[in-house]
């Protein structure tokens, strides 16, 4: 099922690029075309540009014609479209782009596959009364989410989401057993536990 919010998210988006395909913008998309060709493969160099154009464009933005009546939300939905354009481009160049960033990939991956053959929820703490298989499976299915999006945007909604289900968990333990509600202390092992078992 599809969060309310990745749904808002994908309106805005499609909204932004249909304001980018009329001709009065062709300057901006232009602009955003030589910055993705000017782009090199160093992260460090590449990742501040990257901010300093998106400052860039936001006071293009605010003085183009197209958004001559904007509101701040609407510069603020101009601007999320433009982070999931640019990042929809250089995903294959920005994740795991190098030889040492698959190398940590994998490495990670070799120890979250050590930690599943042994971690259980009393390991982390885990009250009893908050094993629910059913409700982490579900906040499994959100998070594992994670790898059908390219921007951060979008990934980070996948995030959210997960830990929407795990704080409806808490919260639904916590009325229907008249316990007092859960903070981060019950939140965090439960979130880490999922994270281990059920890599994305």
């Amino acid at each position: 099922m599809e969060s309310p919010s990745s749904a808002a998210s994908r309106v805005d988006f499609y909204g932004f690029l249909d304001r980018m395909r009329r001709p009065a913008a062709a300057g901006l998309f232009r602009s955003i075309k030589s910055f993705l060709a000017s782009l090199s493969l160093d992260a460090e160099e590449d990742g501040a540009r990257v901010q300093a154009f998106y400052s860039t464009m936001e006071a293009a933005f605010r003085e183009h014609p197209l958004w001559a009546n904007a509101t701040h939300q609407e510069i603020d939905h101009a601007l999320e479209g433009l982070e999931k354009y640019v990042m929809t481009k250089l995903f294959d160049r920005t994740f795991a782009a190098s030889a040492e960033d698959a190398a940590a990939d994998a490495e990670v991956s070799e120890r979250i596959g050590l930690l599943q053959l042994f971690v259980r929820p009393q390991h982390l703490d885990i009250p009893r009364v908050l094993h629910n298989e059913a409700s982490w499976l579900l906040a499994v299915k959100e998070l594992q989410k994670i790898n059908s999006f390219k921007s951060p945007r979008d990934k980070l909604l996948c995030v959210m989401s997960c830990c929407q289900v795990i704080n409806n968990l808490l919260l639904n333990v916590s009325m229907s057993n008249d316990r007092t509600p859960s903070g981060a202390d019950e939140f965090l092992p439960i979130l880490i536990y999922i994270t281990i078992k059920f890599p994305v």
